[in-house]
């Protein structure tokens, strides 16, 4: 499987929920550390390439330590759990923009649509970010919050189509001297 193509099934699997159990103590069937490790490896494969896919890969190997102690429920964690939810968005969000900098950089010809990409899916995650804390503070952004949740899953989807369409293009590193 070509790389990017890995990254997109590792994404899947931390972004897909499948929990067994119920509450905030069912743990997840789809591990959301493995697939941060998918990822990093993945990338890692790319990561002579261009520095962003080598910032995405030791992103992605943070949220697997981050992401591991979330794994069994987050009910276990109290106050903590909140945190790390935090700190996972931003190893997502800090892949998705190395990724997608390492496409512009090796495929000039999507260099434009990933560019595009890239800065949909910061402002995405911006303004979901600002009206979830102002979520805290009024019901009313927590509507807003809502329906930013909804927008930002939609561009990870356009993201995940978006990679695994490129994924064919990039060069194979395996075929690649170094």
């Amino acid at each position: 499987m070509k790389p990017l193509m890995t990254v997109v099934v590792g994404l899947v699997v931390v972004l897909l929920d499948l929990r067994f159990g119920s509450g905030g103590r069912a743990f997840d069937l789809l591990p959301d550390p493995v697939g941060w490790i998918v990822v990093a490896f993945a990338l890692g494969r790319l990561a002579h390439l261009h520095q962003g896919f080598r910032l995405g890969a030791v992103a992605a190997g943070v949220g697997a330590l981050v992401s591991a102690p979330l794994w069994p429920g987050p009910d276990l964690l109290g106050e903590t759990a909140v945190w790390l939810g935090v700190l996972e968005g931003v190893v997502d969000l800090v892949v998705v923009v190395g990724t997608l900098s390492g496409v512009m950089a090796v495929l000039p010809r999507r260099a434009g649509s990933a560019h595009t990409l890239r800065t949909t899916y910061v402002v995405v995650a911006g303004v979901y970010a600002l009206l979830a804390v102002g979520g805290l503070v009024s019901t009313g952004l927590v509507v807003l919050a809502l329906m930013a949740t909804l927008v930002n899953l939609v561009v990870t989807v356009i993201v995940l189509i978006f990679l695994g369409s490129v994924s064919s293009e990039t060069p194979d590193p395996a075929q690649i001297s170094r």
